[in-house]
């Protein structure tokens, strides 16, 4: 299993891959001039990545992208870039399109903070400041754990601090920004005022390492100017560390160590002061955060274990093996030859079964005529009872027998039955179960359409208001497969013979290793 990371910047773009480990395992940077046709651009670039470093591209489970702007809290929409205006704005969901695996946008500054945290120089701290400093300046916050946006959304935002009154023009449309003194862009304008046209910042460094006294002064009064408002940021948060990434973050004689001397000196203190030191992860830091970031609501995943894969000729310590891993759900497939080609588990049986576990059922009735399923079933409130849209006539009717019950009532479709069928009973059901082979048999392999199966019924259930609807997937839930249909928006898998049940493993540690993928 891997994850996709990508950080775009004024000038170039970082495209990493991430192990389930979060290693790194490879990455490229890619100058784009042109950025009308970006997300076609990545793609390319991502499958090319892919083939240089014999990478599967259906184990990519999810991409997150790191964006100079501010992004919904969703991680959706980007809802203003000062500084590349021409990003689109509906960026995460274009890039979804091209790689058919999730796509989450994250500000570059947060991602940088929330890489450190994780993988890097803020690992165990409690508080974490990451300031990006580049083209821009931006500014992400980590406290507790949490990624801290502000009630507004607009949290960290120091590049666009007034420092100078009716000073240049700012991409965010006011005047006198921190970061057109002392950010990249900024000290490109100071190179062009100071030493020319056509001249950008990299010159003035290089200008004051030959000993250009203006140009050394000009860097000084940028560092404090930064300096000042770092200080009042540190004064008033108190933060554990002060970290610093982005492409000026490498200037350290002229630039970054003269800031961190700043910082210290200034800072108010009662003997401690925040660690202060570079990103460990240096230019990486935005692109480690994007690929890690947290997924917004993101539900606990569910297990159902199918007994049909289980020793049929020891049911009893089956159960007890379910009960010590730790799933939620037995599951009960109950079919009559007529609607699958197959016979198996009769009612009579799994009411027997009752006997000797006290965890819930999850019948999944793959019959014609389920009424007559359901009325022989010993039903107690926690269990899921899962009726074919394709079974019945009168799915309603069904339906409400199984609430009647005292149960949870469930749809389930075959793949080949289009998610949009289920409008008129989504009011009537608490779940959904997407078949991801055709029922009636156990080690089938996935259908491959059946993620972005699973993905547009999650669009649709949330578009609706209906995110309380959990969807459970059945077939070939393998090591492989389930990190891919979690990612696409499924909460509860029907485990077997291609997970816990496998031969060279425990249920326990078959479990184990599956949840821990899902992490």
């Amino acid at each position: 299993m891997f994850r996709l990371g990508i950080d775009i910047g004024g000038t170039k773009i970082h495209i990493g891959i991430l192990d389930a480990e979060k290693n790194m395992v490879c990455h490229k940077k890619v100058y784009v001039r042109d950025m009308r046709n970006l997300p076609e651009d990545l793609r390319r670039e991502i499958e090319l990545l892919c083939r240089e470093n014999d990478i599967c591209y259906q184990d990519i489970v999810s991409c997150g992208i790191g964006v100079p702007g501010t992004v919904s809290r969703d991680g959706r929409s980007l809802l203003h870039a000062p500084n590349i205006a021409i990003l689109p704005q509906n960026m995460a969901e274009r890039m979804e399109g091209l790689l058919e695996i999730p796509v989450s946008l994250i500000q570059d500054s947060r991602a940088a903070a929330w890489g450190e945290y994780l993988c890097g120089a803020g690992q165990e701290m409690k508080s974490v400041i990451c300031f990006t400093l580049g083209t821009g300046i931006g500014t992400g916050i980590v406290l507790n754990g949490q990624i801290y946006a502000g009630d507004l959304g607009c949290a960290g935002e120091i590049g666009h601090t007034p420092v100078k009154e009716n000073g240049r023009s700012c991409g965010c449309g006011k005047r006198g920004c921190l970061e057109k003194y002392a950010a990249g862009g900024g000290l490109a304008i100071t190179a062009r005022e100071l030493l020319g046209k056509g001249k950008t910042a990299e010159d003035l460094f290089e200008a004051a390492q030959a000993g250009n006294e203006k140009a050394q002064t000009e860097i000084q009064r940028a560092v404090e100017i930064l300096g000042s408002v770092l200080v009042s940021v540190v004064n008033f948060i108190s933060p554990e560390c002060l970290l610093f990434s982005g492409g000026l973050s490498g200037q350290e004689k002229l630039y970054l160590n003269p800031l961190i001397d700043y910082i210290r000196t200034h800072c108010y203190s009662i003997g401690q002061i925040p660690k202060i030191a570079r990103a460990r992860l240096g230019e990486f830091s935005p692109l480690y955060g994007a690929a890690l970031v947290p997924k917004e609501e993101k539900r606990k995943p569910q297990l159902s274990a199918s007994i049909m894969c289980a020793d049929l000729c020891d049911l009893k310590k089956a159960l007890e093996e379910i009960e010590k891993a730790g799933i939620q759900y037995v599951h009960c497939d109950i079919m009559d030859n007529h609607f699958v080609p197959n016979l198996m588990l009769p009612p009579e049986m799994l009411n027997r079964l009752r006997e000797i576990t006290d965890l819930p059922f999850d019948f999944h009735i793959m019959a014609e005529n389920p009424d007559t399923v359901i009325e022989q079933l010993k039903l107690q409130e926690k269990d899921i009872v899962s009726i074919h849209y394709e079974s019945t006539p009168h799915l309603q009717r069904v339906l409400a027998l199984v609430k009647e019950r005292g149960a949870k009532a469930a749809v389930a479709i075959n793949p080949a039955t289009p998610v949009e069928a289920l409008g008129e009973v989504l009011e009537d059901v608490s779940m959904v179960l997407v078949m991801t082979v055709n029922p009636g048999f156990a080690g089938q392999k996935m259908i491959p359409a059946s993620i972005d199966k699973i993905r547009r019924l999650r669009k649709m259930l949330d578009g609706a208001g209906q995110n309380d609807i959990a969807i459970e997937v059945d077939g070939n839930c393998s090591f492989e497969n389930v990190p891919r249909m979690y990612e696409a928006g499924a909460d509860m898998f029907v485990v077997g013979s291609s997970s816990v049940f496998q031969k060279e493993y425990s249920v326990s540690r078959g479990t184990e290793k599956l949840l821990a993928l899902l992490h």
